[in-house]
């Protein structure tokens, strides 16, 4: 894993903060989609099943999550997050494949707006969402969050 002696722990850092403030530059998003590729890669190599699936990095998360549609459904707190999209636990189960229409309060004055699409269910109501149609500044925002928790992590231990 990233680890703070790799000269990438550095570098994805200081781009995950231009992608984190929607600076990120046009120059500079293949070295960063090439620097997330490779941290999903050794996680997958490294982590449980659940990684092996993913496209897209995801982190643990506490943020706060409002279900805009369907309306009469209430989610609480995200338990995980990234771009290609999220986990949250709500108050009752969705269809797999139900759209929905969420508000995410992220790192800023506004809550990032994003539809999703419903694609697992636990028993426990937890419920794994994919996103639709993240435009590239809020996707990139959230991969941010993303790496940065996750190599927080790898810091600490």
């Amino acid at each position: 894993m990233f680890v703070p002696q790799d000269p990438r722990f550095e570098e994805i850092l200081r781009l995950a903060g231009r992608a984190a403030d929607s600076v990120l530059l046009d120059k500079d998003r293949p070295r960063w989609r090439e620097l997330c590729a490779q941290l999903l890669g050794e996680m997958k190599a490294q982590g449980p099943v659940a990684h092996q699936r993913r496209k897209n990095l995801r982190a643990p998360s506490t943020f706060q999550v409002h279900l805009l549609a369907p309306s009469d459904v209430s989610g609480l707190v995200a338990s995980s997050i990234g771009s290609g999209g999220m986990c949250v636990q709500l108050d009752r189960p969705l269809p797999v494949g139900a759209d929905v229409e969420l508000s995410i309060a992220v790192d800023r004055k506004e809550p990032l707006r994003a539809r999703a699409q419903v694609v697992y269910v636990l028993d426990t109501f937890e419920t794994g969402m994919t996103f639709i149609d993240l435009v590239q500044g809020d996707r990139e925002r959230l991969e941010a969050i993303a790496v940065r928790t996750l190599l927080a992590r790898s810091a600490a231990q």
